[in-house]
């Protein structure tokens, strides 16, 4: 409670960030994941290959925004993390008998 040690600004910066932290771990516990057993895994390399598969998949998720955002000219904070979870889950049968060469992400455009 200290005003010196921690300034009203500095706390409503930190309060921000805390709430885009919290943000996260929401798009990865409760829609990217999807399940009441956060990890399968019982042997510990496992649980960290779970958790880097889990992280990737959000990247990878967060990428693809960012790319939309961009070539729709607005800005990556307009699109919703669950609404492109739904786009792409209905799209995935459509790119599952996609040569590599067809795909957004292999493409060398």
């Amino acid at each position: 409670m200290d005003l010196g040690l921690f300034p009203a600004l500095l706390l409503a910066e930190q309060y921000h960030q805390r709430w885009e932290i919290e943000n996260t771990i929401d798009e990865l516990k409760t829609h990217l994941l999807g399940r009441k057993t956060p990890i399968r895994s019982l042997k510990p390399r496992e649980v960290v290959q779970e958790i880097y598969g889990w992280l990737l998949g959000h990247y990878t998720i967060r990428s693809l925004m960012f790319r939309a955002a961009r070539t729709a000219d607005i800005s990556p904070l307009r699109l919703g993390f669950t609404g492109t979870l739904k786009v792409i889950r209905r799209a995935i049968p459509d790119f599952q008998d996609l040569e590599n060469e067809q795909l957004p992400f292999f493409s060398r455009a």
